[in-house]
């Protein structure tokens, strides 16, 4: 059965609060995918790059210099937090602390990634098996309602903020892959693969 929301107690106003805080976030130019094993250097290096920015812009923008960038991304020097937060918050990228995966979270994420994937691929029908989903979804009433219109919203936005939201670690969107719409999008072989090598 699927984990109930923390927010479902008061449908009417938490729900809305917490998807529209999700909309807002996706409805920013920005996209930015990262692990939990990645480094400060390649934190750094790996949004800098997908920005497009040299190390001297990057510098400019976060009150730096070149030469101090270029230490944390050859990981010479490991910035402060603070530091760090300073120069992602540059890059239009906030830090945050989340807590740790659990094994079921963190086969939930392969499995949506492996979705997400797919979706880039063929997005009309992965969008359309969804909408079938939800549909089956919101008639047997075994998934929150919020959570139905959620994802109903999210598949109006299209495949960008679908796939930001099936490969996030975010809690909420956590929470949210707990009711996924995505059955049936993957074959047996894909969850196999997509779940192979994961440890408890």
């Amino acid at each position: 059965m699927a984990r109930s929301p923390a927010f479902a107690a008061d449908e009417s106003s938490r729900s809305r609060h917490g998807r529209d805080q999700f909309l807002d976030v996706l409805a920013s130019p920005y996209r930015f995918r990262y692990t939990e094993r990645m480094s400060a250097a390649d934190l750094i290096a790996s949004r800098r790059r997908e920005l497009g920015l040299s190390q001297g812009q990057l510098a400019e923008l976060a009150a730096t210099s070149r030469e101090r960038v270029n230490t944390y991304e050859r990981d010479r020097v490991s910035p402060r937090t603070d530091t760090l937060s300073r120069v992602m918050r540059a890059m239009h990228f906030d830090l945050a602390a989340v807590p740790t995966m659990t094994f079921e979270e963190r086969r939930s994420l392969a499995l949506s990634s492996a979705v997400a994937e797919r979706l880039r691929r063929n997005p009309e029908r992965v969008i359309a098996k969804a909408r079938e989903n939800l549909k089956e979804m919101r008639l047997i009433g075994q998934h929150e309602q919020p959570w139905v219109d959620v994802w109903e919203s999210l598949l109006e936005l299209g495949p960008g903020p679908v796939c930001s939201l099936l490969t996030s670690v975010d809690q909420f969107a956590r929470d949210l892959r707990q009711s996924s719409p995505f059955a049936g999008v993957l074959t047996d072989d894909e969850r196999r693969r997509a779940v192979h090598g994961l440890q408890r």
